[in-house]
């Protein structure tokens, strides 16, 4: 089962019963690798004893994640024939967002308006919201052959 999200694919006589539902949309937006990813580093890099650049290490590994879930997300959701699902791939750039957010931390500490309120009701508020969205499965494009 990839990534991609099934949204209207089509079988003879009507729509298929393939489609994916809330949930399962829900699981494929959130980026649970780059989440699971995020946890483990920044829990090592704020547990690290000693005379460690914690903002700045988090801060490149928080990059380091997006780029992850960016490349993970688009490896996955590609299919043969079909155009890169880049709503998708932004919406779960933004999940990964959000969950650092509102995980906190020595990250979030560096953000002057940051309260840990705004990151949870993010959370709530998104994870909620993007389940909602339904994008629409593209043409499958057409190759010419070759000659």
């Amino acid at each position: 089962m990839g990534l991609r999200i099934v949204s209207n694919r089509l079988e003879e006589g009507g729509p298929s019963k393939e489609n994916d539902g809330y949930i399962a949309r829900l699981r494929k937006y959130v980026p649970a690798e780059a989440v699971g990813f995020w946890l483990a580093v920044s829990n090592a890099i704020q547990s690290a004893a000693g005379n460690v650049p914690t903002a700045g290490l988090l801060w490149l590994f928080f990059v380091i994640g997006l780029v992850f879930t960016f490349l993970f997300t688009k490896k996955g959701t590609t299919e043969a024939g079909l155009k890169t699902a880049w709503k998708q791939i932004g919406l779960s750039c933004g999940a990964f967002i959000v969950w650092v957010l509102a995980t906190g931390g020595a990250l979030t500490d560096t953000i002057s308006f940051y309260h840990p309120l705004y990151g949870n009701l993010l959370l709530i508020t998104y994870t909620v919201a993007i389940s909602f969205v339904i994008p629409e499965e593209e043409e499958r494009e057409v190759k010419e052959p070759k000659v």
